[in-house]
C-alpha cells in the first residue's frame, strides 16, 4: 500500500514537473477516449438499453404478421390483435396494439396538429407503466366504439404545452372537432415500445372512428396497420409463445381459411427489436462500423501517446540507471512507471467524459425535417460511466506496457556517465513498428470513412424518378375537423385553385403520400392471365394521387396519359403503373388498357410513367401503382407545388390559403421536397459526417505521431548529422536522409493498412449505396493525401537537422 502511495505521488509530481508533455498526452487520449465514451452511450441506447419507464422489459415481445415473399414484419388488424389477446395462452391477455396517427388539437386559443398514440386501453398495463398523475385507460374503454372521448397527456407536451398544470386532469380540450376529457399524464420519461419518439398525446383504440374519419376499422381484418406488443406470461419461454402461436395460426387457418391461409406470426423479443426489427441488421451494421472506427481512433492515439513516452524515456534513462544501481527491481519501476501511465489515462477519461457529454448534447438535439416529439434519448447512464472508466485503465496499460519496459532496462554505465548514445535496436524496432501501425490503422480508417462519404454523394445525385428542386409540400387534413367527403372535397378543390394562382407557382397536385417518407401502402393485385410463382409477392405499393400529381411531381408520362378530371368517382375505374410494374407483368407489350385487378375493382391501366425511388434513395427499381383521389377517397393529403423559385418562399403565402379557407385548419410537414430528401439521406449523412470527423482526426493524430517520432529521432541523431555536415555533406542530403528514413516506414504502413482496407471494404459493401467496395478515387485519393500530410510532417524535423550547426553540436558532444 505504501508503494502505491509513493508511487501516485510520484507520478502527480511529473505530471505537474512536464505540464507540455501532460497537455499532449491528456489531450490526445481525451479524444480517443471521448469519443468512444460518446458513441458506445448511442449504440447502447438505440440497441441494448432496456425501455425507459417500462417494467422488465426483458418479458415483452413484438408480434408480426407474415407473408409470402419478403413480408415478415407485417402489421396486425385489431380483430386479429383482440384474438392474440384472448387466444394465446402464452400471454395470459397481456398483448397491446398501438399506431401513430396524426391528431388536430385545439386548447388555450392555439391549434396544431400532433402525431399522437392511438393504443389499445390495457396498453399502460401491458408496459407496467402507471401514469404520473390521474389514470390510465379503463377496462370499459376498450368495448363501445366511439364512446369514450378520453387522452392521456405525454409528460413533456404535458410540460412544454400546458406548464406542468396538474389541473390538466379532468379538463377538456378539443381534438379533431370534439371535446375529450385528459384523464392523466403519462410518466416522465416513458415512451412506450418506441424509446425514440416521444408521443405528445395517447388516445384510446376504441375511438378509431374519431380519430381517424372516413374510416372504419374496428372490425376491418385485412386492414393491417396495428403494431402489437405482448408480455409473457410467468414460465413462459420464448420458444414456447412461438409454438402457441403456431398453434394459434392453424386454428385460424381452419376458421378463416380466406384470412390466414398464406400468413404466419413472427414473435421478436424486445430487446432484440431495436428501433424496429426491419432495420435492426442496418442498425447492428453502422454501429459496428462506427464502434471498429472510434477503436481505430484511441489505438492511433494511443500509439502517439506511447511513442511520447518512449521518447521521454531517453530523458529519463539516467534516473532509471540510478534507480537500478541502487538496488531497485526492474518490477518495480516497471510498476511506477505503468502508475503514472495510469494516471494519465485516468484524466485523460475524465477529460473524455466532458467531451462525450458534449456530443451526446448534439446527438440528442438532432432533429428529423418531419412534425414529431423525441430524440435519441442519449444519456451517459451508469453503464457508460463504466465502460469509459473500464476503457480508460484498459488505455493506460495498453500504451504505458510497452514504454515502461524499455524504460526499465537502460544500458546502466552510459547512463550514469550521462552519455548520449546511439539507441538500442529493440528501441528503435518498437518506435518504427508502432509508426507503421499507426499508418495502417489510418488508412484503414481514412478509407472506411472515404467509402461511406462517397457513397453519401452517390446517394445524392441518384436518379429519383422526380425533381426534387423547386418543390413545396403541405400536408392538411380536413377529416381531423370533422369534415365529410362532400366538404373535404370542396376544400382541396379551393386550396388547389388558390394555389394555382399564387405568384411563381407552375403546377399543383396532391397525393396521400410523399417519395422517401417514412410512410408507405400496397395493395394486393391479380393480373389476368399472370400465373403468380409460388411465394411470389403481389402486394404492390401505391400512392393515391390527384391529376395535377405527376405534372406537380416532374414525373414523366412513358405511355398513356395521367389522370384527368374525367377520372372522377362516376368514371371507370383506372390505374397509372410505373414502368417496372408494367415490365414485370407485361414484357414486351404495351401495358396501357391492361387490366388490374385492385382495390376491389377491376382497373384499366390509362398510363405507364418512369420508375422513381419511393421508400429510399437505395432501393432496387420497385413496381408501384397510382390510384386516382377521386375513385380512392382518401384523406389527409400531401399538397405538391411546383414554383419558379425558390419554394420556401412561398410557405407564408400557402399557410394564409389555407387559414383563408379554415382558419382552425393547422398546416403540418410544410417543408421543401429537398428538405424531405434528408429525412432519407439523415442516416447517411449521420454516418457520413461522423466518419468524416472521425476520418480527419485520425489524419492529424498520424501526421503528429509522425512528426513526433522523427522530431525525437533528429534529437537522437544529433552528434551524427553533425559529423556527416563536418564531412561535406550538404543540407539537402540531410534532409533527404531524414525523409527517405520517415517515408519508408509511412509506405510499409501504406500497404499494410491498403491491405487490410481491402478485407473491410468488402464487409462493408452491403452498407454503401452507389459506390464500388473497390472505389478507385478513394483507394488512391486516400493513400495520396495521407502521403502527403505525412511528407509534411517529416519534412519539418528535415529542415531542423538540416539547420544544424555542426560545431556546435561536435563541442556539446
Amino acid at each position: 500500500m505504501g508503494n502505491l502511495r509513493q508511487d501516485l505521488l510520484f507520478a502527480v509530481r511529473m505530471l505537474v514537473k512536464n505540464p507540455m508533455f501532460t497537455a499532449a498526452a491528456v489531450v490526445t487520449l481525451a479524444l480517443g477516449i471521448g469519443l468512444n465514451a460518446a458513441v458506445f452511450s448511442a449504440v447502447h441506447a438505440l440497441l441494448f438499453r432496456p425501455l425507459p419507464e417500462v417494467r422488465n422489459d426483458a418479458e415483452l415481445v413484438q408480434l408480426y404478421r407474415t407473408w409470402p415473399g419478403d413480408m415478415v414484419y407485417g402489421s396486425n388488424s385489431i380483430p386479429h390483435y383482440q384474438d392474440l389477446r384472448d387466444r394465446v395462452d402464452a400471454f395470459d391477455g397481456e398483448v397491446a396494439a398501438w399506431t401513430f396517427t396524426p391528431m388536430s388539437l385545439s386548447a388555450d386559443g392555439r391549434s396544431e396538429r400532433a402525431l399522437g398514440m392511438m393504443v389499445s386501453a390495457n396498453y399502460f398495463g401491458v408496459l407496467g407503466s402507471a401514469p404520473f398523475l390521474g389514470r390510465g385507460f379503463l377496462p370499459e374503454e376498450a368495448v363501445d366504439p366511439g364512446a369514450h372521448r378520453v387522452l392521456v397527456l405525454g409528460h413533456s407536451f404535458w410540460q412544454s404545452r400546458f406548464g406542468a398544470d396538474p389541473s390538466m386532469v379532468g379538463r377538456t380540450v378539443t381534438l379533431n372537432g370534439q371535446s375529450w376529457t385528459v384523464v392523466g399524464v403519462a410518466r416522465e420519461g416513458f415512451r412506450g415500445a418506441m424509446p425514440i419518439v416521444d408521443p405528445p398525446l395517447y388516445a384510446p383504440l376504441m375511438m378509431q372512428g374519431e380519430l381517424m374519419p372516413g374510416w372504419n376499422l374496428i372490425e376491418a381484418r385485412d386492414s393491417n396497420w396495428m403494431n402489437v406488443v405482448a408480455r409473457l406470461a410467468p414460465g413462459v419461454t420464448v420458444e414456447q409463445a412461438r409454438q402457441n402461436l403456431d398453434a394459434f395460426i392453424l386454428q385460424m387457418r381452419e376458421e378463416l381459411p380466406d384470412h390466414y391461409e398464406d400468413s404466419g406470426i413472427n414473435l421478436v423479443p424486445q430487446r432484440k427489436a431495436g428501433i424496429h426489427p426491419m432495420f435492426r441488421n442496418a442498425q447492428v451494421g453502422m454501429s459496428a462500423v462506427i464502434m471498429l472506427v472510434v477503436a481505430f481512433l484511441l489505438l492511433i492515439a494511443c500509439i502517439n501517446v506511447a511513442n511520447l513516452f518512449l521518447a521521454r524515456a531517453g530523458e529519463r534513462r539516467k534516473e532509471m540507471a540510478i534507480r537500478l544501481s541502487l538496488g531497485a527491481k526492474r518490477g518495480r519501476i516497471i510498476s511506477q512507471l505503468l502508475t503514472e501511465s495510469l494516471i494519465f489515462s485516468l484524466i485523460a477519461g475524465g477529460a473524455g467524459l466532458t467531451l462525450a457529454y458534449w456530443a451526446v448534447g448534439i446527438a440528442n438535439s438532432l432533429r428529423l425535417p418531419i412534425d414529431y416529439h423525441g430524440d435519441f434519448g442519449l444519456t451517459l447512464d451508469r453503464t457508460a460511466l463504466m465502460f469509459t472508466l473500464g476503457l480508460s485503465v484498459f488505455t493506460g496499460i495498453l500504451f504505458g506496457l510497452a514504454p515502461a519496459l524499455q524504460a526499465s532496462r537502460p544500458e546502466v554505465v552510459s547512463a550514469l556517465k550521462g552519455e548520449i548514445t546511439q539507441e538500442p535496436g529493440s528501441k528503435n524496432r518498437l518506435i518504427n513498428t508502432l509508426v507503421v501501425a499507426q499508418m495502417a490503422l489510418s488508412i484503414l480508417l481514412l478509407i472506411s470513412s472515404g467509402l461511406f462519404l462517397r457513397g453519401l454523394q452517390a446517394a445524392t445525385t441518384v436518379d429519383k424518378g422526380f425533381e426534387s428542386n423547386n418543390l413545396l409540400l403541405a400536408s392538411v387534413d380536413p377529416g381531423l375537423q370533422g369534415y365529410d367527403r362532400d366538404r373535404a372535397e370542396t376544400f382541396y378543390r379551393e386550396l388547389e385553385a388558390g394555389l394555382r394562382v399564387l405568384p411563381g407557382v407552375q403546377a399543383v397536385g396532391f397525393g396521400r403520400s410523399v417519395p422517401l417518407s417514412l410512410s408507405s401502402s400496397d395493395r394486393g393485385v391479380s393480373i389476368p392471365g399472370y400465373e403468380p410463382v409460388a411465394n411470389e409477392g403481389m402486394s404492390i405499393s401505391y400512392n393515391v394521387v390527384t391529376p395535377g400529381y405527376f405534372e406537380a411531381m416532374g414525373i414523366p408520362t412513358l405511355a398513356g396519359r395521367a389522370f384527368s378530371d374525367l377520372d372522377g368517382a362516376d368514371g371507370a375505374p383506372v390505374l397509372v403503373v410505373n414502368q417496372k410494374f408494367a415490365d414485370r407483368f407485361w414484357p414486351g407489350e404495351n401495358a396501357v388498357g391492361k387490366i388490374v385487378r385492385t382495390a376491389g375493382e377491376e382497373r384499366e391501366v390509362i398510363g405507364v410513367v418512369k420508375t422513381g425511388k419511393y421508400r429510399s434513395l437505395g432501393e432496387g427499381p420497385l413496381d408501384y401503382m397510382y390510384l386516382a383521389q377521386a375513385q380512392e377517397w382518401n384523406f389527409p393529403m400531401t399538397a405538391h407545388v411546383r414554383t419558379t423559385g425558390e419554394p420556401g418562399s412561398l410557405a407564408l403565402l400557402l399557410r394564409r390559403e389555407v387559414e383563408r379557407l379554415d382558419p382552425s385548419m393547422p398546416v403540418a410537414d410544410l417543408r421543401t421536397m429537398n428538405s424531405q430528401l434528408g429525412v432519407a439521406l439523415f442516416p447517411a449523412r449521420l454516418g457520413g459526417a461522423t466518419l468524416g470527423i472521425f476520418g480527419i482526426l485520425g489524419m492529424i493524430l498520424a501526421a503528429i505521431g509522425i512528426y513526433s517520432v522523427m522530431a525525437y529521432s533528429v534529437s537522437q541523431r544529433l552528434r551524427e548529422i553533425g559529423i556527416r555536415m563536418a564531412l561535406g555533406a550538404d543540407q539537402s542530403r540531410v534532409v533527404g536522409m531524414v525523409i527517405r528514413k520517415g517515408m519508408v516506414l509511412v509506405a510499409v504502413g501504406v500497404v499494410l493498412g491498403l491491405s487490410a482496407a481491402l478485407g473491410a471494404s468488402q464487409l462493408m459493401s452491403g452498407m454503401i449505396y452507389g459506390v464500388s467496395a473497390l472505389d478507385p478515387v478513394t483507394f488512391f485519393g486516400v493513400p495520396g493525401s495521407l502521403c502527403l500530410v505525412a511528407l509534411l510532417a517529416t519534412y519539418l524535423p528535415a529542415r531542423r537537422a538540416a539547420a544544424v550547426d555542426p560545431m556546435n553540436t561536435l563541442r556539446a558532444e
